[in-house]
């Protein structure tokens, strides 16, 4: 087992359910409803407790209480959080995310204070083998880019933004959303056939293993100079919250116990697709039995 850090944005996830996606001005009752932590880097470093992994999150928290909340799921799964910063002088972001139970898809409202984070300090007895960026608190993560170079990287570029660009140029594993790769190639979409041209676009910015997650299409990625393409599993969409979050952290999960790099997706494709069937972000991380039958079942 690898010493695993993960570094980037934490939230609180107030998650309603629709039946379908609201109109402007109109009232609505919700169907249900779910409360609990979230972020990415959040996200995968709970999955990375939860299945057992050691591992370290460094974030930026309010001393609130959304912040307080945040730090006990965290410690429930034996997640090292002796190193995150917690001040009143900041406010732990919240977000309010509709789930669009017609579609499956989700809207995400967040609000976040973008303060410097002056009084970050760190202590570590080992130095981490695998560090997860997710392209937030960039200040943080340069520092611990610095302070530890030799340590296999990953970023969940999920979103076209000063962060993603900047940590993936250095990253061993660019892992992108569909809509970091439009953004990024400056494409409305992407079709099969654009899959080399993306792919090619991308190397401009990082020179290392890239994978593109294209949703229920699947992935893709190169590798010794051929397009390789892995199909989505089977699957009846809730709310895809948190689904990019679980494959990241599906993925260092894989990184850490030796998994290839075809296993590896086909690991974090299968927590995707199950987290999906449930509403919420965190609460729908699978057990590792779910994830193991549902590869079986392909």
């Amino acid at each position: 087992m690898k010493k695993i850090l993960c570094v980037g944005h934490s939230a609180y996830d107030i998650t309603y359910l629709l039946p379908h996606f609201p109109v402007e001005n109109r009232k609505y009752k919700a169907k249900d409803r779910i409360m609990v932590s979230g972020g990415p880097a959040g996200n995968a470093a709970y999955l990375l407790g939860k299945y057992g992994e050691n591992v370290s999150y460094i974030t930026a928290l309010g001393s609130d209480f959304y912040g307080k909340k945040i730090l006990e799921d965290l410690n429930e799964v034996g997640v090292d959080t002796k190193n995150i910063v917690v001040s009143n002088k900041l406010v732990t972001p919240c977000s309010i995310i509709i789930a669009n139970e017609e579609s499956g898809s989700r809207t995400i409202i967040n609000y976040r204070e973008e303060k410097p984070v002056d009084d970050f300090k760190m202590t570590y007895e080992k130095a981490p083998e695998i560090i997860l960026y997710d392209g937030h608190e960039l200040d943080i993560a340069l520092k611990i880019h610095k302070e530890f170079p030799k340590a296999v990287s990953v970023l969940d570029a999920g979103t076209y933004k000063e962060g993603t660009l900047v940590i993936g140029e250095f990253v061993d594993y660019l892992v992108c959303s569909e809509d970091f790769a439009k953004d990024y190639c400056k494409m409305d979409k992407i079709e099969e056939k654009d899959f080399e041209y993306v792919l090619k676009k991308l190397e401009a910015l990082n020179k290392n293993t890239i994978i593109v997650t294209l949703g229920e299409r699947g992935a893709i990625m190169k590798k010794d100079g051929e397009v390789l393409k892995f199909k989505a599993f089977k699957t009846k969409a809730v709310d895809t919250t948190g689904a990019g979050d679980i494959f990241h952290g599906a993925f260092v999960y894989g990184l850490s116990n030796g998994f290839s790099i075809e296993k590896n997706i086909e690991f974090a494709s299968a927590c995707a697709s199950l987290s999906v069937e449930k509403l919420g972000g965190r609460n729908s991380i699978p057990e590792l039995d779910e994830v193991e039958k549902r590869i079986k079942r392909g």
